[in-house]
């Protein structure tokens, strides 16, 4: 069965979810292709990763808006690879790959991910939902919640029968606990694109604040991760508020440096405003490091409060900062929740499990 995957050319859940696919499929079963799409340029990891694999891989570059250029050319890939499973990982993605299947002679199968956040979707993200629901052989949704709330606003082109839900997977051999050495160092970090969805404004603001509270007698670190449009902006606020030495910049890291930035922290904060499903949580949890969320859509559904894990308010600095003096103040609540939610990554998010999932509808 061959089986292409169009997905995001940038960092970004698309690119982890493909390839935990990939390393989940250890008897070679699917014969996986990608087109990487996107505004952004195909990141080296994804090339070195498609070409270890021995993986076929192509890469479109889009104009930012509506490109109908690079529309007919995911078109014509899909025709010269002829896959049995179109794998979408959004739904915007629907429009070249229905034009692809009426235009083929082989009949092909359309599998939409759908990944974007529904309060962050804009109008025309919406209309490629409604036409993959329309579409589409199947549509997978990555939480019950999220499929919900889908169903009651679109519910004239919904179909149950059309619908799953699959939530992500991640290796599971690659993200998992290491043993930590007592350090006179409190490490918080957060990993994460640096966009404005990312509430890291906040995260610096409590943790300044953590700074000026501090009678530990230990050193402060905020380790940040990721790369985005929002860096120059972060950067000028840690210099204004005088914590350049305490807030480092990890930059765009690659999946296997993942687990040992993870576990190098005692805490790790998930500041956003919504989400679909992050990754970054899964992989901590799978870490076992101890959890500081927003109580947001797409993370509440994961991160449950006092259970496997704290909740915060967005954009609230000062819970934030109490939030994190509860888990330094109290390593044993730390440790159990962290342990708690250890054991919900291990239970729910096997990318072993995920494939089978996607096999099942496949095949169907």
């Amino acid at each position: 069965m061959k089986v292409l995957h169009v997905l995001y050319s940038g960092l970004g859940g698309h690119g982890n979810v493909f390839f935990s696919m990939v390393d989940a499929d250890e008897k070679h079963e699917v014969e996986f292709a990608a087109v990487f799409f996107g505004v952004e340029d195909v990141r080296n990891e994804y090339v070195k990763k498609a070409e270890a694999c021995n993986l076929p891989w192509f890469y479109v570059k889009k104009k930012t808006g509506i490109d109908l250029d690079a529309y007919k050319k995911i078109t014509s890939i899909i025709l010269e690879q002829a896959p049995d499973i179109i794998f979408l990982h959004s739904s915007a993605y629907i429009f070249p790959a229905r034009k692809a299947v009426k235009q083929s002679a082989k009949k092909m199968k359309i599998v939409v991910r759908e990944t974007q956040a529904n309060h962050l979707k804009t109008k025309q993200e919406w209309l490629g939902l409604c036409a993959a629901l329309l579409k589409a052989d199947h549509v997978v949704f990555l939480s019950k919640e999220y499929r919900d709330a889908v169903r009651k606003k679109l519910f004239f082109v919904f179909s149950n029968k059309k619908t799953s839900v699959i939530p992500n997977g991640i290796d599971l051999h690659l993200f998992s606990p290491a043993q930590k050495q007592d350090t006179d160092t409190i490490r918080i970090g957060m990993l994460s694109r640096l966009t404005a969805s990312k509430d890291h404004v906040t995260l610096i603001h409590a943790f300044a604040k953590c700074i000026q509270e501090n009678k530990t007698g230990k050193k402060m670190e905020l380790h940040i991760a990721g790369e985005g449009e929002t860096k120059p902006a972060l950067q000028q606020l840690v210099s204004s508020l005088n914590l350049t030495g305490h807030v480092f910049f990890a930059g765009l890291l690659d999946v296997a440096e993942l687990p040992a930035f993870i576990n190098k922290l005692d805490i790790y904060v998930h500041a956003t405003l919504g989400e679909t499903m992050s990754t970054a949580i899964m992989q901590v949890m799978a870490c076992r490091v101890p959890i500081i969320a927003s109580d947001v859509l797409g993370v509440n559904n994961m991160v449950k409060d006092k259970q496997n894990g704290l909740l915060v308010q967005a954009k609230n600095e000062s819970e934030l900062c109490k939030a994190i003096w509860v888990f330094i103040n109290d390593p044993v609540l730390a440790q159990t929740l962290a342990t708690n939610a250890f054991n919900f990554a291990t239970e729910n998010y096997s990318n072993k499990k995920m494939l089978q999932s996607y096999k099942a509808i496949f095949n169907d």
